[in-house]
């Protein structure tokens, strides 16, 4: 119901999480259907752990997954640029909606890949040391569009938790748009746990967009309801 709401709201994107939630793959099919349904294109976020040594074979298997069920993006928190490389070869994978038929033809192929490599969008997440320290080598790597800063890690890593707009972030922040223009790429930036107020949100989320971030994350649905809920139950019944 959610992500119908979302898509009629008019946002253009919503993310599944499936690396710290109860979300399954049957659940994710079903997200999937509702957004074709109300125009709102789905990311998914396949659990990986990113703060461990070493290239996950399981994550590049899960992300493959997640785009077959249909998902127009993928997102997965990497250690390294080398995880990303990987994870770049799914661009050319061919299994999507595999119980349909996507084709008729060898002859219809390759327009089919052509297709499907366009549609595909990984979407590295940065979120540990690792990653932070090969950040523009990331965001040089061919066929990556937009990665995501998850802000809650990386305001941890630079020494400021939870504190989205404190200097250090946001110096960090501007060198990233601008390695990324550079680059053919783009920046995805997440509001949080600093917003106490749909208008504050609004407000932040405009400074972020100003900035070049070409993406905003809301923050969990979830999050939002309590907002709103606690603020109509202090303001009615104290």
């Amino acid at each position: 119901n959610m992500v119908e709401v979302a898509g009629i709201a008019g946002i253009d994107c919503f993310m599944a999480d499936m690396m710290f939630t109860a979300h399954d793959w049957d659940n994710i099919a079903h997200l999937v259907r509702a957004a074709r349904g109300t125009g709102i294109s789905p990311m998914i976020r396949v659990q990986s752990f990113p703060w461990a040594d070493g290239t996950d074979r399981r994550t590049i298997s899960d992300a493959a997954r997640a785009l077959s069920l249909g998902a127009t993006a993928v997102t997965i928190s990497v250690g390294s640029a080398q995880e990303v490389r990987a994870l770049t070869e799914l661009k050319d994978d061919w299994h999507r909606q595999i119980h349909l038929r996507r084709f008729w033809t060898a002859e219809e192929f390759p327009e089919y890949a052509a297709k499907t490599r366009a549609g595909t969008l990984i979407v590295p997440t940065v979120e540990s040391e690792g990653a932070l320290d090969e950040l523009d080598e990331i965001l040089a790597i061919d066929g990556i569009e937009l990665v995501w800063l998850a802000a809650g890690d990386v305001t941890k890593i630079l020494g400021v938790p939870f504190k989205y707009e404190d200097p250090k972030v946001m110096r960090l922040l501007e060198g990233a748009v601008e390695t990324a223009e550079q680059n053919g790429a783009a920046i995805m930036y997440n509001m949080g746990l600093d917003s106490p107020d749909f208008d504050s949100m609004a407000a932040a989320a405009k400074r972020l967009f100003d900035l070049g971030v070409r993406v905003v994350g809301l923050g969990a649905m979830e999050w939002h309801m309590q907002m709103a809920l606690e603020h109509i139950r202090k303001n009615s019944i104290g």
